[in-house]
């Protein structure tokens, strides 16, 4: 069972859409093993530059990627941090107890923190002025924002599974 044989993959798009639209997510749909189902939103121009870039990519997405996987399987909502300083929100899809994909995004970093700047610098292939320049366009969010993007997918979720 897959989530697109749950969903379908018109309601999985507009669902990816409104997580962008309504909370400046890098929204995503993903199937179990935490391959994108919809291809990329882009919440910021940030995330853009270092997943376009190879170095970056390899130093902050893969390893990201692959950390969310595994907090994944677990089938809690997280919220996970990545090298660069944001944050990944998600919530898995568990149906009958199995894992079938997770709802989310990332680019997105906590109001009381900041990107980091130097870490994308030392794991890129960005320079400084153009990381400076792109993390201005990272929304900021609360603890309780994050909250509220868990619940908003938790209940959009429940809508489209019944």
């Amino acid at each position: 069972m897959t989530l697109k044989d749950l969903i379908a993959e018109e309601e999985l798009a507009r669902l990816q859409q409104d997580l962008h639209d309504t909370f400046g997510l890098n929204a995503d749909i993903m199937d179990a093993e935490g391959h994108r189902l919809l291809g990329n939103t882009w919440g910021n121009q940030l995330c853009r530059a270092i997943r376009d870039d190879a170095k970056g990519f390899g130093a902050i997405c893969a390893p990201a990627g692959q950390m969310f996987t595994q907090l994944m399987k677990k089938g809690e909502p997280f919220a996970e941090y990545c090298d660069g300083g944001m944050l990944r929100v998600s919530v898995p899809v568990v149906v009958k107890g199995e894992v079938v994909g997770a709802v989310g995004g990332c680019g997105v970093v906590p109001d009381d923190e900041e990107v980091d700047e130097f870490t994308i610098g030392m794991m890129s292939g960005l320079d400084e002025e153009a990381i400076a320049e792109k993390a201005g366009t990272v929304t900021p969010v609360s603890e309780a924002k994050v909250a509220e993007i868990q619940q908003y997918i938790t209940d959009r979720l429940e809508s489209l599974l019944k």
